[in-house]
């Protein structure tokens, strides 16, 4: 039978608050009484109920965090991050997926509100902010990662720049005509951002426009549609630039099934770095993401936020800077 907060006063002879207290670490214990306290605890093997002080407490140790979609290996290193941090700091972290969908997104978010989170950290869908505002004005602070929005605390990867990189890139090593992979989500504002990036760095070559392959998802799936756009085009991009890397492992995918492969027949290079990148059946060249830096960086400023309730605040805008990956999908 677990031991309790009334096992240990039992057998210490002192008032169960006395010893919720001294276990908390409450200034006004003594700290002869905290000792004798703890090591009863210890003694007892006795283990926090943490949901029970939560529910007692003014405030609580839980923090919120959803991301776009469990599928996606992208937020492993961001969900890592926060919760390694959040450990550290006693807190407990809810994870929940929007799936893209923005009622799916306002359901996980009121549940959040029920469980009294004390912050989020969102990546969302972005159509509607509504119920991310009335969070704030609750007093629940939020941190928004992978996207921008105003009012709000955001962290999120310069896009523009990471496009013209991938664009010059390309260019340098000997390709003259381009295509960009995309899902086409009017509220993907990092793809549109390095569509511009790339589109920018052609315009400033002197090359002819890129040509574009909207394929209406970032999943594997996507990638295999745009596959076959770029088998049916008969003027042939001679490398192509994913806006993620689970596209670009789609489109190597099919191709290889065809029997083309990269880099020989066509250059690809993705974007984000995600897991298992660099262990792909052609190990993806990419554009990384600091995706751990990331979460570092939202738990970080969360926390902050929440020990600070009442601090004046302005929202912030944290640019992270992308980085090539040179692998084996382009020359």
């Amino acid at each position: 039978m677990a031991k309790t907060i009334k096992h240990i006063a039992d057998e210490l002879g002192l008032n169960p608050s006395t010893v919720s207290r001294a276990l908390s670490g409450h200034p006004q214990i003594a700290e002869k009484t905290r000792e004798r306290v703890v090591q009863m605890a210890d003694a007892m093997g006795y283990t926090p109920n943490l949901w029970a002080q939560n529910l007692v407490g003014s405030s609580t140790n839980l923090i919120g965090c959803m991301v776009l979609e469990f599928t996606n290996p992208f937020y492993i290193p961001m969900v890592r991050a926060i919760e390694d941090y959040a450990d550290e700091k006693n807190y407990i972290i809810f994870i929940g997926e929007s799936r893209r969908d923005l009622e799916t997104e306002k359901h996980v978010i009121d549940r959040f509100r029920r469980i009294r989170a004390s912050g989020v950290i969102i990546t969302p869908v972005l159509s509607d902010l509504d119920h991310l505002s009335l969070l704030e004005k609750d007093g629940v602070p939020v941190i928004i990662t992978g996207r921008n929005a105003e009012s709000f605390d955001s962290i999120n990867l310069d896009n523009v720049k990471s496009g013209t990189m991938a664009g010059y890139h390309l260019i340098s090593r000997g390709y003259k005509k381009l295509g960009f992979i995309q899902s086409g989500d009017a509220y993907n504002v990092p793809e549109q951002d390095r569509l511009k990036g790339f589109s920018q760095a052609i315009k400033e070559s002197g090359l002819k426009n890129e040509t574009l392959y909207t394929v209406g998802n970032n999943r594997i799936n996507g990638g295999e549609k745009a596959g076959e756009l770029w088998l049916e085009d008969k003027d042939r991009p001679e490398a192509v630039f994913c806006s993620n890397d689970l596209l670009a492992m789609g489109f190597i995918q099919y191709l290889i099934k065809l029997g083309i492969y990269p880099p020989n027949d066509i250059g690809i290079l993705g974007h984000d770095d995600i897991p298992f990148a660099d262990n792909f059946v052609v190990p993806l060249s990419t554009i990384a993401f600091p995706k751990y830096e990331m979460g570092e960086l939202a738990i970080n400023l969360l926390l902050e936020r929440i020990s600070k309730p009442d601090h004046p605040h302005e929202p912030k805008t944290i640019a992270l800077e992308p980085e090539i990956v040179i692998r084996n999908s382009c020359n």
